[in-house]
């Protein structure tokens, strides 16, 4: 017979005419029954199909997509908006151009450094909690940033900087991280596709911040930008404390560590990956605008190619997503992504290794829409890989594995993220150009290699282990076999016995 959902135990008759019992897949690791039967509905919705549409999903799951994604336009904008003015005020206030490059940098630093730890934390923190205060606290800092110019010039500017972009940054590693451990959560068929989704509010906040900024700046000076965005976001805070759906963050207790993950070479594989394409996404901000100057061009027309890339990922990123989630492929398009990003790289240099490449602006258009296109390819679908590596290594498919494992992601996006205006800025000056862009070329084959030799070791040899396959009754083989080695009671044959045998029997 099936297993029957209001049964906590199961008789399992043997050989000898004695019964031994399995527990129940709705107490495996602690779960309640209303949190098994909430997964068990979340998965029926789900699983219908293998493709998500938004307008099919339950109320309450589009209540937590909207709002976490018209939260992350926001943030995205209070974040990105003070870059057209800042340098100039903070110049007035005898701050050196290289300190504002630090006071830039060092938000994605303590991303870098914090994200793990929300990760691990997220589950005893709590992850609405977590979502909801790291919003309200980007939101007050927003507003603090907007009143240091009333602060004395020199060091007292400078500290008072670095303060306030550290607390922001806090609130924003806490954010960041819990929504993408929630969709995770309520959306575990279709996780690269919601964060692809995710990735277009977040790319057009970004893409807008700066004019809206600049906007702003002329009708009320400095403060006005920081006050208006950063209460807007507390208000989004506030209303989703209420508007949010109840967040089943339950989990069996955390007996992994983070860096246990680390054990996976996918998990290493992929974070590889992440770096190279967040490093991609700044390379280009204090470098690319000098050497467009080279084609003549306007102040517009080199705002206008910086828009491209951007632009293209943002709204191809759902599409990206979709494709990784459906025709269940997210190491091929990596694979395909970074390989490619290396040859819009070649052409935006041009590469001096390929020197039939011309230097001209269709080549550098040609490059841009290579580059907004394949990023997202080659980014998206890399979540879905760090679950992946570490179902492989053994972590339970639940609320704690999804937290660290978006600690993970968030880490290695931020450090590439940090990496590239840094790093971009010391090899162009270093190097020159078209030397800086063949060294990212050679990340990016380096990262796509990786996981096509990974892809191949993991298809032909049996050293890699597959991903638990979970049934419909809630079981892996690896917690089947935890179970049944659990039981004192079975004999040498009964604990050989597989998942399948067991059902079959049942």
């Amino acid at each position: 017979m099936d297993l029957a959902e209001d049964e906590p135990h199961i008789q399992n008759p043997r050989s000898d005419g004695q019964s031994v019992t399995i527990k129940s897949a709705k107490s495996y690791g602690g779960m309640s029954d209303d949190a098994q039967n909430s997964d068990t509905e979340k998965n029926e919705t789900n699983g219908k199909d293998n493709t998500f549409s938004f307008s099919r999903a339950p109320r309450q799951q589009k209540i937590l997509l909207f709002s976490m994604g018209f939260v992350n336009f926001c943030a995205c904008t209070c974040f990105s908006l003070l870059a057209p003015f800042y340098p100039t005020e903070a110049a007035l206030k005898g701050v050196s151009q290289t300190v504002v490059g630090l006071v830039f940098a060092v938000f994605e630093f303590i991303i870098f450094l914090t994200a793990p730890v929300f990760g691990n934390y997220i589950t005893k923190i709590g992850s609405k909690f977590m979502f909801i205060t790291g919003v309200m606290v980007c939101g007050v800092c927003a507003i603090l940033f907007g009143l240091l110019d009333k602060c004395p010039d020199g060091n007292i500017f400078i500290i008072m900087c670095f303060l306030s972009r550290t607390v922001e940054a806090l609130g924003a590693s806490a954010y960041i991280t819990a929504s993408f451990a929630i969709l995770s959560n309520e959306f575990p068929n279709h996780v690269a596709t919601v964060i692809g989704s995710l990735e277009t509010f977040s790319g057009v906040g970004l893409m807008v911040g700066p004019t809206i900024g600049s906007l702003l700046y002329e009708a009320g000076g400095y403060g006005l930008p920081f006050f208006t965005m950063g209460s807007i976001l507390i208000v989004c805070a506030l209303i989703s404390a209420y508007a949010m759906p109840k967040i089943n963050d339950s989990g069996s207790d955390n007996r992994q560590s983070m860096l246990n993950l680390l054990r996976s070479p996918l998990c290493v594989i992929t974070g590889l990956c992440i770096i190279c394409g967040a490093y991609a996404l700044g390379f280009f901000d204090p470098t690319y605008a000098n050497r467009l100057k080279k084609l003549d061009l306007t102040v517009i027309q080199i705002g206008l190619m910086f828009l491209i890339g951007p632009g293209l990922y943002a709204f191809t990123a759902p599409l990206w997503g979709w494709i990784g989630d459906t025709k269940k492929l997210p190491k091929t398009l990596i694979i395909c992504g970074n390989f490619t990003m290396a040859f819009a790289f070649c052409l935006l240099g041009p590469s001096p290794l390929f020197p039939f490449l011309p230097f001209a602006l269709w080549a550098q258009v040609v490059g841009c829409v290579c580059l907004g296109i394949f990023l997202g390819c080659a980014l998206i679908p890399t979540f879905r890989t760090l679950l992946d590596g570490a179902f492989q290594i053994g972590f339970e498919e639940n609320f704690v594995t999804f937290g660290m494992v978006s600690g993970l992601f968030n880490s290695c996006f931020s450090l590439g993220a940090f990496l590239g205006p840094t790093g971009g800025g010391l090899s162009v000056e270093q190097l020159g150009f078209p030397w800086a862009v063949t060294v990212c070329c050679g990340l990016f084959i380096l990262a796509g290699l990786a996981m096509l030799i990974y892809s191949i070791v993991e298809r032909y040899s049996n050293c890699i282990p597959s991903v638990p396959v979970t049934t419909k009754n809630g079981y892996n083989q690896l917690q089947m076999d935890e179970i049944i080695r659990d039981d004192s009671d079975f004999s040498d044959e009964d604990e050989n016995a597989t998942l399948f045998d067991r059902e079959s029997v049942v």
